[in-house]
C-alpha cells in the first residue's frame, strides 16, 4: 500500500476536521462528571460482557462485523449532509476519554494509555478515514444540490468505496485481531 492511497488529497480537509472533533470530543470526556462516567463505564461493561465467552475464531468475527458495520454505516450516512460521521467522531471520542479516565484513576495515566493505545491503534484510524469519506460525500451531496458539483454521485461513492477497500478494511482486520488478542489473553 503506498502512501498516496492511504492519504487520499480528496479527504485531507475532512480528516483534520473529525480529528479536532475526536481529541476535543476525548478531551471532553475526560472531564465528564463522574456521574457521567460511571453511566458510560457501565454501559461499556455490558456490552462487553457479551463478548466474555466468546472463543478466538467466533470473537475475531464479531469485531471485525461489528466494526465493519459501523464504518460503513458511518461512511453511507454521509450522505445525509455529512452529520452522522461528525456525531459518530464526537461521540466516541467521548466515550474513549471517558474510559480513559476511568482506567486512568484506576492504574494511572501512562498505564491508562498502554491499555487504551492498543485497542485504537488501528481501529481509529480506520474509523476516522470513514468518517472522513463521510463527510467529503456529504460535502458532495451539498455542493451538487448548490449547483456547484457535475460529477455523478455514483462516482464519489464508488471512489470512497475502493479506498475503504483498500485502507480501511485492512486496519480494521488488523484492529481485530489485535483486539482478539488482547481480550483472549
Amino acid at each position: 500500500m503506498t502512501l498516496p492511497v492511504i492519504f487520499d488529497r480528496t479527504i485531507k480537509p475532512h480528516i483534520l476536521i473529525l480529528v479536532s472533533i475526536f481529541a476535543a470530543s476525548f478531551l471532553a470526556g475526560t472531564i465528564a462528571p463522574a456521574s457521567v462516567r460511571m453511566e458510560v463505564t457501565k454501559a461499556f461493561q455490558f456490552v462487553a460482557s457479551t463478548y466474555r465467552d466468546v472463543s478466538g475464531g467466533t470473537l475475531i468475527f464479531y469485531l471485525l462485523a461489528n466494526n465493519l458495520m459501523a464504518t460503513i454505516l458511518i461512511m453511507v450516512s454521509g450522505l445525509l449532509f455529512g452529520v452522522i460521521p461528525v456525531l459518530a467522531i464526537g461521540t466516541n471520542g467521548f466515550l474513549l476519554g471517558v474510559l480513559y479516565r476511568q482506567v486512568a484513576e484506576i492504574q494511572g495515566y501512562s498505564k491508562a494509555a498502554f491499555q487504551v493505545l492498543p485497542h485504537g491503534v488501528f481501529e481509529i484510524p480506520a474509523l476516522l478515514i470513514a468518517a472522513s469519506y463521510g463527510l467529503w460525500l456529504g460535502a458532495m451531496v451539498i455542493r451538487r444540490v448548490q449547483g456547484k458539483e457535475n460529477t455523478p454521485l455514483k462516482f464519489h461513492i464508488g471512489h470512497a468505496s475502493r479506498q475503504y477497500l483498500a485502507v480501511v478494511f485492512p486496519l480494521l482486520i488488523i484492529a481485530a485481531a489485535i483486539e482478539t488478542a488482547l481480550i483472549v489473553m
